[in-house]
């Protein structure tokens, strides 16, 4: 919520109503950075937020969900393109095969699915393209 009220925006508008109120350059540039103080205390105070939820070793169900919630969606959208395109044609051939009638198979939902394993796909290579520079690397 700070950082939503003291964002980009919330900080340019009040760095004009300073150069509205205050005369002298030397008034504006105290007041600015006071500003730019303020915007970094939060900045820290949200990375330390981040650290803290990152080094989190909760116990429980909920911490086993903060731990795998990442690897089960990715498993999930695995599984569930797996049984659409592979398993299921299989399947349908065994049984057409060998004249078995069954009702019918489930179909999944993939114009609500592949988006998200998209989406899944395009954050781990962005994370595999950090690796390869160097960039953001996790210290273990």
């Amino acid at each position: 919520m700070l950082g939503k009220l003291f964002g980009g925006n919330t900080i340019k508008a009040v760095g004009n109503i300073v150069d509205e109120l205050y005369t002298s350059e030397e008034e504006k540039a105290a007041a600015k950075l006071a500003i730019q103080k303020v915007e970094a205390e939060l900045k820290k105070r949200q990375m330390d937020i981040n650290l803290a939820d990152a080094q989190s070793t909760a116990g429980g169900i909920s911490g086993a969900i903060q731990r795998i919630w990442r690897p089960l969606i990715g498993f999930s959208c695995a599984l569930a393109i797996f049984w659409e395109f592979v398993f299921k044609q299989f399947l349908m051939f065994i049984l057409a095969t060998f004249k078995i009638e069954t009702l019918p198979l489930p179909n999944m939902d993939l114009q609500m699915l592949m988006p998200l394993c998209m989406s899944l796909l395009g954050l781990a290579s962005i994370r595999t393209y950090e690796k390869q520079k160097g960039i953001n690397i996790d210290k273990k």
